[in-house]
């Protein structure tokens, strides 16, 4: 009794003290310690948890599907552009030729010669075909150069062949058979960096005369501005003169803001710079505020004095009166918080494949390029690896307007003629182009020393169209038996070009009916006049002293088709009517339709005949000697949703247009007539250098040959006040469509994958057939907005 068991003695030191409380502290400290670790280890677990469950609910960037293959410079294709490398050797071989005593453009002036440009010239059509065949091998590149010959008597222009490329040996100086003049003419030449250059030179020192009139009618100056402040700026219209020959231009002045093309300033001066004699260029005519002067001397000593002409008297604008010009936002916003719009998302990565110029999609395969004076082309255009057509492309794009005053009364722009390719811009991701886009870029030898590049100046994407392509309920009283149905989407080449004050949208659009659809939208700024010259019957005011003028849009379309091979006819399917016997019905009569397929067996039956053909029709490009399954001859619909009167072609400056004359036109090809329209049209519309009504007067047989059509399409525009600050592209566009007709034994779209088909089932519910197509979008869209954009030219690296 009273014995504390051995497990529990306490043991004691000698001296008495126990030697348990060193231990009793370390299992202490232990324990806490495994306390905090599994702690420490709970919150980890948890953590981790939570990261696995968002990084499940986060769903992953979407994969960029098939491939982009950059562009092989070394070894270009018979369709592609010229290089960097091709651009430079025809340069320099060109240079070095002392029988052309060329100058560097950088050193060149006026009176001397020099390059203007340099561009891919394309082989024979044959030569290209047959190396497509395999027959033979790639043609040899060549480029066509356009030398300005300014130390010559007379000066005159010339165009050269250079090649071949890289390693040029050979230069040839041509002249275009088609062209109306064996020589072309020094004033028929656009007007590049070297002439301005020499003009801004002289409105330089005419500001510094004119600088009382301006300040004191404007509170603006053009030698001794503030940006952005007090600033005046001059700019140039077309054609320059009246006659064949003249190279007179005018330049009319607006406020320095943005949106200036809205801020006309009611001062036009015109220069005649003819001669290659700087010395000999002069102020020819000079208007203020309606006034006709002669001589600068003149204005300026009339304005200094009293009562001696109506002066102008500008207030300083503030920024809210030249808001109106401006794109910043204004007026009530419809939204509380900006949000986001819808955009397109490729749920498997892009479905379409870029080889360099070359592209291929669904059953399509074709190549582009871009042409500085036009811009873009496709080529080789296939529709499940039958050649549908050689080539489609821009030929011109024109703007005519009407007014009063020496400026409007006078625009009549053809806008091949200001390099509508190599002025096409930078397209900004998530605007111009869906952020799903493939962009590209494009290199130019215009109009500079160096070759130089715009990048992601064209771009390629696949849209849906947001309708389907072909759809079918069938119902019947009380449900439906089913439904089926495929989404219309296709895919779009698109490039931009700004013109002066107009931006032109160029599409190119591959359905998978295997129809191809081109298109142009037009937007940009209204070109407006000084009120004063604003007579109603030219047009509305849009602000305060600003009148923007009654104008027509016309584009013209080369479209090379090749059904089944180079034999081709041309055929009209004419409607009419007429009044039968019902066949089951003696003695009752009906008006029926009926059609009528009639070959047009030349040029003039396809042009100028068919503009006195009112009927209904349809214009098929068909073949004759190949036909489908059920005997009908194979061939493509051309469908012209663009038809515009072409309202200026007894006005003098409108010949070098003779193609707008004709929604269609039908030609024998001819390499010589590769364009309808030249460089050269702006500057001598009067008496063009090439006129297209020789391409149709020669009336050469159509049937069963090589055939080109021509395409005209239009827009007649009278400005509003909604067209401030900028037109809009609603109600602007206009499209041509190349349709299969009788093409193919069905549709060819049934072989989509993405076609759905629903049935109802008995019991209640759905049968759903997507062919394998998933519906889900597990991916997020990687985003390329507008900050990617860089919008500066570059110079272009070996």
């Amino acid at each position: 009794p009273g014995r504390v068991p051995e497990t529990f003695t306490m043991a004691s030191s000698k001296d008495g003290s126990s030697s348990d409380g060193p231990r009793r502290c370390t299992q202490l400290f232990a324990l806490k310690v495994t306390a905090f670790v599994s702690c420490v280890l709970c919150v980890l677990f948890i953590a981790v948890i939570i990261a696995l469950a968002v990084i499940k609910l986060e769903r992953p960037t979407c994969a960029p599907g098939y491939s982009v293959i950059p562009r092989d410079l070394e070894n270009p294709r018979v369709f592609d552009g010229l290089t960097p490398r091709e651009y430079i050797s025809a340069r320099d071989y060109l240079l070095n030729v002392k029988s052309l005593n060329l100058v560097p453009f950088s050193q060149a002036s006026i009176n001397s010669s020099y390059i203007y440009m340099i561009d891919h010239l394309m082989p024979l059509k044959d030569t290209v075909l047959t190396f497509l065949q395999g027959i033979s091998k790639q043609p040899e590149r060549t480029a066509k150069a356009i030398i300005i010959r300014g130390d010559m008597t007379p000066p005159r222009v010339e165009e050269y062949i250079v090649g071949p490329l890289p390693y040029p040996t050979y230069h040839k100086l041509v002249t275009n058979p088609s062209f109306t003049k064996s020589r072309i003419p020094y004033s028929a030449k656009p007007v590049d960096k070297i002439e301005y250059d020499v003009l801004y030179s002289m409105l330089y020192n005419i500001s510094v005369d004119l600088y009382p009139l301006m300040y004191g009618s404007y509170k603006l100056s053009y030698h001794n501005c503030t940006k952005g402040v007090d600033c005046l700026l001059w700019w140039d219209i077309a054609p320059r003169g009246r006659v064949s020959g003249e190279r007179k231009t005018w330049f009319w002045s607006f406020r320095d803001v943005e949106g200036f093309y809205l801020h006309p300033l009611g001062l036009e001066i015109q220069i005649d710079h003819e001669s290659t004699n700087v010395k000999e260029w002069k102020v020819t005519k000079i208007v203020y505020n309606g006034q006709q002067f002669y001589e600068v001397d003149d204005l300026v000593t009339r304005y200094g004095g009293v009562n001696l002409l109506r002066k102008i008297n500008y207030e300083p604008l503030g920024a809210k009166e030249y808001l109106y010009s401006s794109y910043n936002r204004r007026g009530k916003s419809e939204m509380p918080d900006p949000l986001q719009g819808p955009k397109l998302v490729e749920p498997d990565g892009r479905r379409y494949q870029v080889d360099g110029q070359h592209v291929s999609y669904m059953h399509w395969d074709f190549d582009f390029k871009m042409r500085p004076s036009t811009g873009l082309q496709v080529f080789d255009v296939r529709f499940q690896e039958e050649r549908i057509a050689y080539e489609i492309s821009l030929q011109d794009a024109v703007v005519f307007y009407s007014g009063y005053g020496p400026v409007q009364g006078t625009s009549m722009y053809f806008d091949a003629s200001w390099m509508m390719g190599a002025t096409c811009n930078e397209l900004v991701p998530g605007v111009d182009c869906p952020e799903t886009a493939v962009f590209l870029d494009a290199d130019f030898l215009t109009n500079t020393q160096d070759p130089w590049r715009i990048q992601n100046s064209v771009c390629i994407f696949e849209n849906t169209g947001n309708i389907p392509l072909r759809r079918h309920y069938t119902n019947f009283p009380g449900g439906y038996s089913g439904y089926a149905g495929l989404v219309d989407y296709h895919l779009i080449v698109r490039t931009i070009t700004n013109i002066w004050n107009y931006d032109y949208i160029f599409d190119y659009i591959f359905h998978q009916n295997g129809a191809v659809q081109v298109r142009v939208s037009a937007t940009g700024y209204v070109q407006a006049t000084y009120a004063l010259y604003g007579e109603r019957k030219f047009g509305y005011p849009i602000y305060n002293d600003v009148v923007a003028n009654i104008h027509q849009h016309l584009f013209n379309y080369k479209v090379d088709l090749d059904i089944n091979g180079v034999q081709n006819s041309y055929a009209t399917l004419d409607v009419s009517t007429h009044r039968t016997e019902v066949a089951w019905s003696k003695g009752v009569h009906k008006t029926e339709m009926v059609f009528e397929k009639n070959i047009q067996e030349n040029e003039l039956d396809a042009g100028p005949g068919q503009l006195n053909n009112t009927k209904p029709k349809y214009d098929v490009i068909l073949n004759m000697d190949a036909t489908s399954k059920f005997k009908s001859e194979r061939g493509y619909r051309i469908l012209n949703h663009g038809i515009s009167k072409f309202i200026l072609q007894e006005n003098e400056a409108t010949k070098a247009a003779n193609w707008a004359k004709y929604p269609l036109a039908v030609t024998k090809y001819h390499d010589f007539e590769d364009t309808s329209s030249s460089i050269y049209a702006q500057n001598d519309p009067w008496d063009p250098l090439l006129d297209f009504d020789k391409f149709i007067q020669n009336n050469d047989s159509i049937v069963n040959t090589d055939i080109v059509a021509w395409v005209t399409m239009g827009l007649l525009h009278i400005p509003h006040t909604e067209d401030v600050p900028s037109t809009t592209t609603a109600g602007s566009q206009v499209t041509f469509y190349l349709l299969p007709f009788n093409y193919f034994t069905e549709c060819p779209s049934v072989s989509s994958p993405n076609t759905v088909k629903i049935t109802p089932k008995r019991e209640g519910g759905i049968n759903l057939n997507t062919h394998g197509t998933s519906f889900e979008s597990t991916c997020v869209q990687k985003s390329n907005g507008p900050d990617k954009y860089d919008g500066r030219l570059h110079d272009v690296e070996l």
